[in-house]
C-alpha cells in the first residue's frame, strides 16, 4: 500500500506514514490500558468459542503481554508521525 502511495505522488508515502502513525498510535494508547486490554482479550477467547483448544490458549495468555504488545504499538506511531511530518517537509 505505501508502495502505491509512492508511486502516486512524492508526499503520498508521507501522508499515508502519518495517518498510519495516528492509528497506531491512538488505537495503540487504547489497548495499553487494563480497560481496553480486558476488552480485547475478551473479544479475542469469546470469538474462538468454536475451537476450544485455541480459546484454552487464549485464556491462558496474560493481558499484560497484550499492553506490551500495545505499548509497543503506540510507540512505533510515535515515531512514525514526526518520520512522516519531515518528509512531507522535505518533498
Amino acid at each position: 500500500m505505501l508502495l502505491l502511495a509512492g508511486q502516486s505522488d512524492r508526499a503520498a508515502g508521507g501522508v499515508f506514514l502519518l495517518v498510519w502513525g495516528l492509528a497506531a498510535t491512538f488505537m495503540g494508547g487504547a489497548f495499553a490500558t487494563k480497560r481496553g486490554a480486558a476488552g480485547i482479550h475478551a473479544l479475542v477467547v469469546n470469538g474462538l468459542e468454536g475451537n476450544p483448544r485455541q480459546q484454552a490458549k487464549a485464556r491462558a495468555m496474560p493481558e499484560s503481554f497484550l499492553r506490551f504488545v500495545a505499548g509497543f504499538l503506540a510507540i512505533c506511531g510515535m515515531v512514525a508521525v514526526p518520520v512522516s511530518v519531515v518528509m512531507l517537509t522535505r518533498g
